[in-house]
């Protein structure tokens, strides 16, 4: 282990000891994991911005979060980080026979096939039979609806449970967007968010049929309006104007050359 990684469980120790942070030591294994899941998230904007420099940042504070969980949990239980990281090497060489056993796989989807007969097997060594097991995978209440959403419908597909062509997917987002607007019409609050749902249902699905990752589309999507909006307000800010008090003509016709700025840049 190298003194730079033995100095950080130095620095967590010193922090969840007495006499160190308050606030760190008052943390429990749950609120660190839901920050390890906003430094996640942070990582992934780093990625998303091509910003390297970022990324190992956010990556330094993966490890440290990784780390103070392991802090945490070993005040309750004997581990440490050698254990969380013999359990995970063992875990990725036995979920890997096609390469580091006799097993071989010639493309993902072998070595798909390979990792699902091997968590079958896992399952049923803790004597639960996965013939039986429901074709949705759990995932944690904290997983991000989008990402729930695509999983599901993923899960659905490998059992045959999808559209033939992408065709029925149109149409089916046709039908949901037909069904929104007849809720809306009745302004009956419970189902217009039935419908809603229903339509965003679809609109993930398609983005499953064309490869794309529809969190990440969102988040790209998000990461483009705030750069055009900021360029928005510093127009009206440099002349000392409101938005607020601006028609909408003009407010289009400030973001349609914040638009064409930025594709410009």
């Amino acid at each position: 282990m190298s003194a730079h990684f033995e100095n950080l469980l130095t620095t967590i120790d010193t922090l969840r000891n007495p006499g160190g942070c308050p606030w760190d030591q008052k943390q429990n294994l749950l609120n660190a994991a839901r920050y390890l899941m906003d430094e996640a998230g942070e990582l992934v904007e780093a990625a998303l911005a091509g910003d390297e420099e970022g990324c190992a940042e956010e990556l330094g504070d993966l490890l440290f979060m990784t780390s103070f969980c392991t802090r945490i949990l070993s005040e309750s239980r004997e581990v440490d980080m050698h254990e969380i990281a013999r359990i995970g090497n063992e875990k990725l060489i036995r979920r890997h026979p096609h390469v580091f056993g006799e097993n071989k796989a010639h493309n993902t989807s072998e070595s798909q096939k390979l990792w699902n007969e091997i968590k079958a097997q896992e399952k049923r060594d803790k004597g639960i039979d996965p013939d039986r097991d429901s074709a949705l995978k759990d995932m944690p209440a904290s997983t991000a609806p989008l990402h729930q959403t695509y999983n599901y419908q993923k899960n659905a597909s490998a059992v045959g449970f999808d559209w033939p062509e992408i065709s029925g997917v149109w149409a089916k987002l046709r039908e949901e967007e037909a069904e929104l607007v007849e809720a809306i019409e009745s302004g009956d609050p419970q189902a217009m968010e039935h419908e809603l749902g229903d339509f965003l249902f679809s609109v993930v699905n398609l983005a499953r049929w064309l490869k794309i990752q529809p969190d990440m589309a969102l988040r790209q999507a998000n990461n483009r309006f705030r750069s055009r909006f900021h360029l928005v307000e510093e127009d009206y800010f440099q002349r000392d104007e409101t938005m607020a008090d601006a028609p909408i003509d003009e407010l289009e016709a400030s973001w349609q050359r914040a638009k064409q700025k930025l594709a410009e840049s």
